[in-house]
This record gives C-alpha cells, structure tokens and sequence, in this order.
C-alpha cells in the first residue's frame, strides 16, 4: 500500500496537483505506521522461525538418542514417516487451514528432516560417497518447496546449503571434476552447478519483489564466486576479485532497475561491502603481499582474466548509464548520481585491474596501489557525505562521516602507532567523540531547518 501511496503522490506532484512539501506531508503521514506494522510481522516471523528450528533440533536429538537400539527397518520408518508427516501437515495449513505462516514452518521442518534422512541413511547403510554431494542433494530437493513458499525462510535454508556445498566442493582433496555424464574435465573440484541452484531463487525474488531472498541470493552468488577462486588456488588476490564484484553490485543497483527494492537491495550490499574490501587493500603490507605471491602454481594468469572480465561488465553498465540518462524519459527511471557512479566505477576499476597489474609490473606497484586505494577511501567517504547532503539522507551522510573517522584511526595505527603509543590514540578517539557530536547537533539542526522550509 506504502508503494502505491508513493507512486500516486509522486504522480500528481509531476502534473502539478500537489507541491513537493504536500507530497511529503502526505508520506509522513502513513510511512511511520507502515513500518510499524512491519517490524511487528518481522518480530513474529522470526520468533515463530527460530522456534520451529529448535522444535525439529529437539526432535532429531530425541531420535538420535534412541537411534543405536532400533533395527534398521525401524529407522527408515521413522525418516521417512517424520518427513510425510511435515509433508501433510504442510499442504494441511496452506490449503485447508489457509494458515500461511504455519505452513512455512512446517515445511522448513519437512526440509529439515528430508537434509538429515539424507545423512541418517548413509550413515545406516554404510555409503562412503563424495560427501558434499548430500548437501548438494539437500538443497536441491529443498528448492520446490522454497518455490512454492511464500516467505524468505526456507530461501535461507537453501542458501546456506548450497553456500556449505560450494567450500566442501572447493576444499576437498580431489583433483578434477567429473561432469558432462561422468567424463573427466580435468577441472578443479567446485560448485560448477551452483547458478542452477541459484537461478529458482532469482526468479522468485523477482516475481515477489522480495528485497531479503534477493539479499540472500546476491551473497550466495558473492560466496560461489570465493569458493571458485579457492578451488583454482588463487587465494592471495581473492580480496581484489570480491571487491569487483561488490562494486558490481552497488554499480548494477544504481543503474539497472527491474524493480525498485531488489534494485536497491543490490546497491545497498555493494555500497556497504565495498568499504572493507578497500579498508583491507589500503595496507601497504597487505599490497607487497599480494606481489611477492606471484608464483605460476597459484594460476595468477587466471585472476587477471578474471579480473579483467568483471572490468569489461563494469564498461558495459556504465554504458547502460548512459543510454538511461540520454535516451529514455527521465520519470521511467531513478535519478542517478553521477558522482557516486564516477567513485564506483573507479573503485571497480582499481579492484579488477589489480591482479593485472601486480602480475605485469610485480613489486614495483605496491606503493601507487597503496596510494590508491587510500584516496578511494577519502573519496568514498566524500561522495557519501555530498550525497547525504544533497538528497537530506541521514545514513548516506553518517555512512560518510564514521568510514572517514574509520580510515583516520586505521591510518594511525598503520602509520604511526609505534610514534604516538596510547596517548596519541587516546587523543585520536577523543577527537572523533568530538567531531561526531558537532555532526549530530548539525544534522539536527539541518532537519528541523529543512521541515521548516
């Protein structure tokens, strides 16, 4: 209703039936008691959630207590009669009892059970197999009933298995991978499979126009992409390549707009992933280490492309900024900031372009990435404050502020902690309580000045 609400007042305000203090007086109005009742919804959805999770763990350590005593014709009855049952109970709530919420509890029960009758009858029958193939198996025949649901809970469920899967895949001792019918591709054991697994996901958060399986589905993918990188044992540039991706998160939000929340949800994990990537890459140390590790056994050839590859996406949106802002109609889209898309294109290209750089020119760079990777800090955190500023956003302006505090403390300690001992940092801390107090009566004294006008 909030979202109808917004695109009507936004509406008259174009065809000038209302003024844009009438459209925020009306905003006011309502937007405080929508999030209301959503932070009610949530609270009980998560009580309920954890609740049903500590239900079937009781459950499984009752069974397991009792487990060495029974037969094995005893323990199969008990697997599969627990997981029918969940099963039922499930298509009892949501069809008969129209009772959605118990019925995503039951069915995260039935997921529960079916993950662990996977274990249980291995372990019943002795199997030795490839073991992350049961997490794999688990969230495969997790994902109809995530499909069919209607909340985000089981999407959890299969996201966690599926990102257990990936690091299982990535760590074990196997040194090639069999698919294609069973022929040996002469790969790296990993979760070659995984966008498969993902790509439900995806579609239902689309056709929901749900910002947390979204969420949840962009960290999976982010995860799939480390577990790739371990499983082709270039580890040390593995900070770089997340970071890329990140900005290709927070640059992909900004411009491509299938729907506003899931549009935002990208932006915002990119936005506020992207800073620790940078924070660990400003170490002068962390710089000589990623050049002093290029050795041939750890495929630093395959990093760059790699690397190169995330650059060349970011090129394209970029492109696509372009084409939005010139030729489509400004109301079919979001205004974009040009100076928060300039930093993060920038802080793409320093992540995506380091492995090809340090592979090409070796030590010799550490001190210019250094210096770069600094001045992208200071520049993210002036971005976000401009930003905060124009568009009167608290969290983009304090966003700004602490990560600009942040890099002053890591700096002194990095720099010149052995000189200034604990005064210095004592002095350093005081300071900041200083500056974010005179920010805080700013900021207020901003607000009260804007509804004024």
């Amino acid at each position: 209703m909030m979202d109808w609400l917004k695109t009507e007042v936004h509406f008259w305000k174009s065809e000038g039936t209302i003024s844009e203090t009438q459209l925020n007086s009306i905003i006011s109005q309502y937007d405080s008691l929508a999030d209301s009742e959503q932070k009610k919804s949530t609270a009980f959805y998560t009580l309920i959630s954890a609740a049903s999770i500590l239900a079937g763990a009781a459950l499984l350590l009752l069974i397991g207590y009792n487990w060495e005593t029974l037969n094995y014709i005893a323990k199969l009855g008990i697997i599969f009669g627990i997981t029918i049952s969940f099963q039922c109970l499930t298509l009892v709530s949501r069809f008969r009892w129209k009772n959605n919420t118990l019925s995503e509890v039951f069915s995260l029960l039935s997921c529960i059970s079916y993950g662990s009758g996977i274990w249980l009858i291995a372990q019943i029958f002795n199997l030795n197999a490839h073991y992350p193939d049961g997490f794999y198996w688990w969230a495969l025949g997790s994902l109809p009933l995530a499909f069919l649901g209607q909340s985000s809970l089981l999407w959890f469920l299969v996201i966690v298995l599926e990102i257990i899967w990936c690091f299982t895949e990535a760590n074990v001792n196997f040194n090639s991978t069999w698919l294609f019918f069973g022929r040996d591709t002469q790969l790296p054991s990993a979760a070659y499979l995984m966008p498969l697994l993902l790509l439900p996901g995806f579609i239902w958060a689309h056709l929901k126009n749900c910002p947390t399986t979204m969420a949840l589905h962009l960290i999976g993918f982010a995860c799939w992409c480390l577990s790739l990188w371990i499983a082709w044992n270039f580890q040390s540039l593995a900070i770089p390549l997340f970071g890329a991706l990140f900005a290709l998160y927070w640059l992909a939000g900004m411009v491509i707009k299938p729907k506003k929340k899931l549009s935002f949800v990208s932006q915002q994990i990119g936005l506020l992933a992207t800073w620790p990537m940078l924070c660990i890459i400003s170490f002068y140390a962390f710089q000589k280490e990623i050049t002093e590790r290029i050795k041939p056994e750890h495929n630093h050839g395959y990093a760059t492309a790699d690397g190169l590859f995330l650059f060349l996406i970011g090129i394209t949106i970029t492109i696509l900024i372009v084409y939005f802002k010139t030729v489509l109609s400004k109301t079919h889209y979001k205004p974009i900031s040009f100076k928060e898309i300039i930093l993060a294109f920038a802080i793409l290209a320093q992540f995506s372009l380091a492995p090809a750089i340090s592979y090409y020119f070796g030590s010799e760079c550490s001190f210019a990435m250094f210096i770069i990777a600094n001045i992208s800090m200071l520049g993210y955190s002036a971005v976000m404050m401009d930003e905060g500023l124009k568009i009167n956003s608290s969290p983009k302006f304090f966003l700004g502020v602490s990560t600009f505090l942040l890099w002053t403390i890591i700096r002194y300690f990095d720099l010149f902690g052995n000189v200034g001992g604990m005064l210095g940092a004592a002095l350093l801390f005081f300071l900041g309580s200083l500056a974010l107090i005179g920010l805080a009566f700013f900021w207020r004294q901003r607000k009260v000045a804007f509804h004024v006008n």
